[in-house]
């Protein structure tokens, strides 16, 4: 199989694994227990639980080398017959574990080197093949064909507005409040929001949240993209010296400030956001941001308001000079 066909079959299976928002902290938890259910299948001379477990070891220690920049060889299966005894299972066992720790170290940037995780990920795989009658291409069209079965049930599965309450006249009267407290209580949809976020910023070098609601999905954002991120703030709560930007709301006025030296010149800057209504907040965030010679070149919301609900959108033409998206749209 020619490399460049290897890369684009794992190109296509990573892209539905995260829009299926799996997180690569999930995928190095899986390879522990499917090693050792391989390892006990092998024992057991159950060849299709053997060819099954593997495939799933190996496409997870690929997805783990996608996310981590290490470069994947082409290679076929080397056919070898071996006698395991329950020791030297246990032991190989034992040897499979602590590569895979090896590898997380290299996910949480300690201890290990580029060239030594991508070491360990070739010597894995090379070794798991010997469990399945699949080459390292097959392994991983059948994976893809199950992950777009998955990729259709998230597709279809979840309306976030089934799960957003609305408030009538609150906090003044004109206004209906769209609470997002259902989506915080369901681990699952809390997932799939913070995916949403997060798959618009991977080209962006800063990501920049927005006081206060923004600040909810930050953890998970952070933990996926493992980007720099920066704090857009009420005034008065950032130290140091800051810079300051007044801005209107449905209900009122506010200030917003950052730190001076969050943003450089020539950054690209994605800006999240829990709501887009009148565009004041993050009209101010962007004025920071380019103030500073940043780049504005994308703009993520959980929830973007029908215009129709809103008095004054005059400031929200000013959506159309940036790329904004939202997980979900009250707009007709």
């Amino acid at each position: 199989m020619e490399t460049t066909e290897l890369e684009t079959l794992m190109k296509d299976y990573k892209n539905l694994e995260k829009q299926s928002h799996i997180v690569i902290d999930d995928v190095l938890n899986k390879i522990n227990q499917e090693t050792s259910e391989l390892l006990e299948a092998y024992q057991n001379n159950d060849t299709d639980e053997m060819n099954g477990e593997a495939c799933d070891v190996i496409i997870n220690v690929l997805s783990v080398a996608v996310d981590l920049w290490i470069d994947i060889e082409c290679f076929d299966k080397q056919t070898n017959t071996r006698e395991i005894n329950p020791l030297s299972l246990a032991i190989e066992q034992g040897l499979w574990n602590q590569k895979i720790q090896s590898l997380r170290w290299r996910y949480s940037r300690e201890n290990i080197t580029l060239q030594e995780a991508q070491n360990i990920t070739m010597s894995l795989i090379m070794n798991v093949l010997d469990y399945t009658e699949f080459n390292l291409s097959e392994v991983i069209q059948k994976n893809t064909h199950k992950f777009r079965s998955r990729q259709w049930r998230y597709t279809n599965d979840i309306d976030l507005k089934d799960s957003i309450w609305e408030y009538k006249d609150f906090p003044k009267k004109g206004i209906n409040f769209k609470d997002i407290s259902p989506i915080l209580d369901s681990p699952d949809l809390l997932r799939y929001t913070c995916m949403e976020l997060a798959k618009h910023c991977s080209n962006s070098d800063v990501i920049v949240w927005l006081d206060s609601r923004g600040f909810l999905f930050w953890p998970m954002v952070a933990q996926y993209l493992w980007k720099p991120f920066v704090m857009a703030r009420k005034a008065g709560k950032i130290p140091w010296e800051t810079t300051r930007r007044a801005y209107g709301l449905e209900y009122g006025k506010d200030i917003l400030e950052m730190q001076n030296d969050s943003i450089k010149p020539g950054e690209k800057v994605s800006i999240i956001d829990d709501l887009l209504a009148t565009w004041g907040t993050v009209g101010a965030a962007i004025d920071l941001i380019e103030g500073y010679g940043g780049e504005v070149n994308n703009i993520s919301f959980v929830i973007s308001l029908d215009e129709n609900e809103l008095i004054d959108m005059d400031s929200r033409k000013q959506l159309f000079k940036y790329p904004v998206n939202s997980v979900v749209s009250y707009t007709s």
